[in-house]
């Protein structure tokens, strides 16, 4: 087995090759709601402890920054935090600190470090983001300990490994590849070529083709995703099990699944009705890990195990929304998720007033997956303050309620106040699951 250093020598020559990704500097993320909604903080954090974080300027980290465009999403997303990024190749780091100054954030500080010294920055962080990392290290145990070690009480680590299941086919055809570029003593450059010969000449039945290139029209000929793919050097996969058992070597808390709804195995039935009792006893009274476990057997499709973890016993500082008592919901305020208090959202919803059709909530923000919030206009237009900033949900609530009751008399609709209350609030409790509405007490 290559020793750390020499394994840190290799990723550091290939990502001074290929720094990745490969975004071009000029492209932004300001109008990518699904991608900010992941790196801002306020996500995971509302998620975890069904509260709003602290208002005080937040510390990020970017650990294996590489070429920057995750470090990115981080600054775009987290407007008022000090950003820090790592990473062990001197090109990637030159290349994401012209994209940080080339969209306004030249403050972000980059500095050559692998992961597993992260600790001789000498601070701590609220919100580390470990993306595209961890899977190619030859310690991943040893990195996680040392994010852990400045990770800051109350923060959050996201990170991902490759999903054993669903890569399988492509570590048989890097294996392929590997024998075949040792055996020919191929240079760098003609190896991604040789990759792409091969694949397009097999006929379309033989496995790996059939698995692992068909269907990939927009990125075969992408030398980049070739490189990722076929030529990987330390890719290693890793199943749920193996998730949770290296969370509990590091001490650290599952928070969940980056995409949780997508990892619920009742939605795969055809319907509601279609799922076997029996089938359906057994696994509501499984512990999570094996939950997940079962999913990824039975569908395995995601190609990273994506998560949130944190220092345990951390979370959950209040009770979810939907068990509050009246008196507490009295005192308490309602607001979107900034990703959603945007001018282009707002600019669909008065078109829906206008044009009295639908209003697609989420028309813009499809993380975390598994919903779609569609409005008739005459309930939807009770949002627009939501743009103005927090509300008192009470208040709120009813203005909202009064307003549709109105506009439901005009039509010759009879509704009741409370009936109509009532299903507003379990709107709010419904979209708030997915952080899309913030419930925040006292205040």
């Amino acid at each position: 087995m290559e020793s750390n250093s020499g394994t840190e020598q290799s990723l550091r020559k290939y990502y001074d090759r290929v720094p990745y990704p490969a975004n071009p500097i000029d492209e932004t993320l300001s109008e990518n709601a699904d991608v900010l909604y992941i790196h801002n903080f306020l996500t995971p954090y509302y998620l975890r402890n069904r509260a709003l974080p602290p208002t005080r300027p937040l510390r990020l980290l970017d650990a294996g920054c590489g070429s920057g465009f995750k470090t990115l999403a981080l600054a775009q997303a987290n407007p008022d935090a000090r950003i820090v990024g790592i990473d062990l190749s001197d090109m990637s780091l030159q290349i994401a600190r012209q994209r940080l100054v080339r969209h306004g954030y030249g403050q972000t500080e980059f500095f050559a470090l692998p992961v597993e010294r992260v600790g001789e920055l000498g601070e701590t962080f609220d919100y580390i983001n470990c993306d595209e990392v961890l899977y190619l290290l030859p310690d991943p145990e040893a990195a996680l300990r040392a994010l852990k070690a400045v990770l800051a009480p109350g923060g959050i680590l996201r990170t991902n490994l490759h999903n054993r299941y669903q890569r399988e086919p492509l570590y048989r055809a890097q294996r392929a590849f590997r024998l075949m570029n040792t055996a020919g003593d191929l240079q760098e450059e003609a190896q991604a070529d040789l990759v792409r010969q091969v694949m397009n000449n097999l006929k379309d039945s033989v496995y790996l083709k059939h698995v692992c290139w068909n269907g990939q029209s927009d990125q075969k000929e992408r030398s980049e995703w070739i490189e990722m793919n076929y030529l990987l050097e330390g890719d290693k996969g890793f199943t749920v099990p193996e998730m949770f058992e290296l969370l509990e070597r590091t001490e650290l808390e599952f928070i969940g699944m980056v995409q949780w709804p997508q990892w619920e195995l009742l939605d795969l039935f055809q319907d509601p009705e279609s799922v076997p009792s029996e089938f359906e006893r057994i696994y509501r009274a499984l512990p999570l890990p094996q939950r997940l476990h079962l999913y990824e057997l039975i569908q395995g499709k995601h190609r990273l195990l994506d998560f949130w973890c944190g220092h345990p016993g951390e979370g959950q500082l209040h009770a979810p929304f939907r068990h509050w008592s009246d008196a507490e919901l009295d005192r308490c305020s309602v607001r979107l998720h900034p990703q959603l208090t945007t001018g282009a959202l707002k600019a669909q919803l008065l078109a829906s007033i206008e044009t009295n059709g639908e209003f697609h909530l989420n028309a813009f923000l499809h993380e975390p997956g598994g919903a779609d919030f569609v409005m008739m206009n005459k309930i939807a237009r009770g949002l627009l303050p939501l743009w103005d900033g927090p509300q008192l949900l009470g208040p709120f609530l009813d203005a909202w309620t009064t307003q549709t009751l109105a506009l439901a008399a005009a039509d010759g609709i009879d509704l009741a106040f409370e009936s109509m209350c009532q299903d507003l609030k379990m709107f709010i409790l419904q979209t708030e699951m997915f952080a899309y509405t913030l419930v925040g007490r006292g205040s």
